[in-house]
């Protein structure tokens, strides 16, 4: 090839080899995020290094036959030379660390001339760590800033690489001195950061980004915003190096990509109501209460954008919000929140079942038996758990598992299914509270398949852990199948019951801040909704509400695509929030539960009904 061959004549040689931009494409990691002026925060090197950084930024003058690192001349300072801040920490780290890579570009802020033999010499102890054609090392050096003109390019060592702004004009022997392409974004498009890049200029960036991968090269835009919003839209154009000067915000970002997007395998069918009793003012038989725990807006709106637009909740029609801070706090916790709605009081956070002073309060279960109803006590977590014993149980602390166990022998649930059994074989004055629940006439069962098929009417099904695992580990239609049973066994009880189902482990997702755990389990929890509303139509006399305690994570949908069932979101806590959750209501009477009011209204607007 002879030297007078352009890049033009380069990239089609790259084309016909098959190296294209969609070749490029690729799961970004923290190690693609690049470290901007990292010599400006206050731990250099380390701080990007330790977060998995890919690429760290150093800017450098010649001084007295020293680099220097600095932003500008007055910056510079005898305690801040590229040899104290980057190479021998890079020593220290690349010994230590047989697996990693990692870019050092360093910026030319003056006089290549002076620089570049600087570069050579203070870099030499580095010279095994190199990676350049034919030594497949883990360091590389990408020179950026005031670089020498193409020409001379070639003179310098097969380690030394270049950072140039544009394609033209380069020989072969030049290209391949290329190690990287910037461009300032304002090349392309003038943009805040907020919102997202339209139909033009997505393909005005586009055509930068493609040029540059065409041309066999990564590219790098600098002068973005440096918000969410923007690093997701540099991973969106599949730009391959994403900088930042917040190296924690980014770090994070990246590191929290796989917990933090979920795309949905297949939709799943939602049922249609008829509508045929909601909203009628008549007798209330049956009353479904379903509990998402933890479920917020945001949380709904991803299973909805998972499924591809389709939620069974959100064809209820009636709706209002409830407002969940505690006696003693803004921001509730389940047990405090339970309370709030099975029995009609504000207390405190961590107190079931007892008002702020601790006095025992009775549930909506109590009522519902005292009227004749049948009453059931669902859950996808241990029976002790806050929201299940809120309904059974009386105690300032919700973590005094043993204690709330034994209060079960005195409820007059007819049927509990949940988890942790261990927490009821710890006797009271001799008697365990399952031998005390035998005595009552209940069946213990451990298997699930038995609680489905067992003729008994009064049940306490203590489940292995194995089979209210999470969702995406595995469980099966627990929820779905769980509301069939009941409804079946109780559907000829001359005065009706009352159901308190929970969907246990939206929260725990929220807790994790993994997205998948989120949607998989509220999308299991809306299965079961579904179920619900399909019984109401045929029952007629049946009050469906669908709610939360709290909302917990924090959840913030950055981005998704309802047609392909995909969603990114961002959680600002792994703890509950004080943001009002929703409340859905379908059946006689669901129009009560329209508005905006506190948590203990559900229960009185419940207890009204139950007759």
């Amino acid at each position: 090839m002879k030297n007078s061959t352009t890049i033009t004549l380069l990239t089609a040689l790259l084309l016909n080899m098959g190296i294209t931009a969609s070749a490029q494409v690729k799961a970004y990691t923290v190690a693609d995020a690049h470290s901007h002026n990292d010599y400006k925060n206050n731990i250099p090197f380390y701080r990007a290094y330790e977060k998995g950084f890919g690429s760290i930024e150093a800017d450098v003058y010649a001084v007295n036959g020293r680099l220097m690192v600095a932003h500008d001349k007055k910056e510079i300072s005898a305690k801040r030379s590229l040899k104290i801040l980057y190479i021998d920490p890079l020593i220290e780290k690349l010994n230590r660390d047989p697996q990693r890579h990692l870019r050092l570009l360093i910026e030319i802020k003056e006089d290549y001339k002076a620089i570049l033999p600087l570069v050579i010499s203070e870099l030499k102890p580095l010279e095994k760590y190199f990676a350049y054609d034919g030594h497949p090392g883990r360091l590389s050096i990408v020179m950026t800033g005031a670089v020498p003109p193409a020409a001379v390019m070639p003179n310098y060592p097969d380690w030394i690489s270049f950072d140039v702004d544009h394609l033209d004009g380069f020989t072969a022997a030049q290209w391949k001195k290329i190690g990287l392409v910037s461009f300032p974004l304002s090349k392309y498009v003038h943009w805040n950061g907020k919102g997202v890049f339209n139909a033009d200029e997505i393909k005005r960036i586009k055509g930068g980004i493609d040029s540059v991968h065409n041309a066999g090269k990564k590219v790098r835009f600098y002068e973005t915003p440096d918000t969410k919003s923007s690093w997701l839209a540099m991973l969106r154009l599949g730009v391959d190096v994403i900088g930042t000067d917040d190296i924690e915000g980014l770090g994070n970002f990246l590191n929290r990509k796989e917990t933090s997007e979920y795309t949905a395998p297949e939709p799943y069918a939602v049922y249609h109501p008829t509508y045929k009793s909601d909203g009628e003012v008549k007798k209330v038989k049956n009353i479904i209460l379903c509990i998402g725990d933890g479920m917020g807006l945001s949380q709904l709106y991803a299973t909805y954008s998972a499924n591809k637009g389709q939620l069974n909740i959100f064809q209820m029609l009636n709706m209002g919000f409830s407002v969940t801070y505690s006696a003693d706090a803004y921001i509730t916790d389940s047990a405090a929140g339970a309370t709030a709605f099975a029995s009609g009081q504000k207390t405190n956070d961590r107190a079931i079942g007892v008002d702020a002073d601790g006095k025992p309060l009775r549930s909506l279960a109590d009522y519902s038996a005292d009227a004749g109803k049948k009453t059931a006590d669902i859950a996808v977590c241990e029976l002790t758990d806050a929201t299940p014993a809120a309904f059974y149980a009386h105690d300032a602390e919700r973590s005094h598992a043993a204690a709330i166990a034994s209060q079960i022998v005195s409820s007059p649930v007819d049927i509990f299914l949940g988890s942790g059994y261990n927490d009821f074989l710890r006797p009271l004055n001799g008697v365990t509270p399952i031998d005390k629940m035998k005595q009552r006439g209940y069946a213990i069962v451990r298997n699930f398949d038995d609680f489905l098929n067992t003729p008994a009417t009064k049940i306490l099904a203590l489940m292995d852990d194995s089979v209210t695992r999470p969702k995406m580990a595995g469980r099966g239609n627990y929820l779905p199948l769980a509301l069939k049973k009941v409804t079946q066994t109780f559907k000829n009880a001359p005065n009706g019951f009352f159901m308190m189902i929970e969907g246990s482990q939206i929260d725990h997702g929220g807790h994790a801040n993994n997205l998948k755990q989120v949607i998989t389990e509220n999308s299991d929890f809306d299965r079961m909704v579904g179920d619900a509303l399909r019984f109401a139509d045929e029952d007629g006399e049946t009050l469906v509400i669908v709610t939360a305690d709290h909302e917990t994570g924090g959840l913030t949908l950055l981005d998704g695509n309802i047609g392909k069932g995909y969603v990114w979101g961002d959680f600002s806590t792994n703890d509950h929030t004080g943001t009002p959750v929703p409340i859905f209501a379908y059946g006689p009477h669901s129009l009560d539960f329209r508005g905006v009011f506190n948590n203990t209204e559900i229960f009185n607007k419940l207890k009204a009904l139950i007759k």
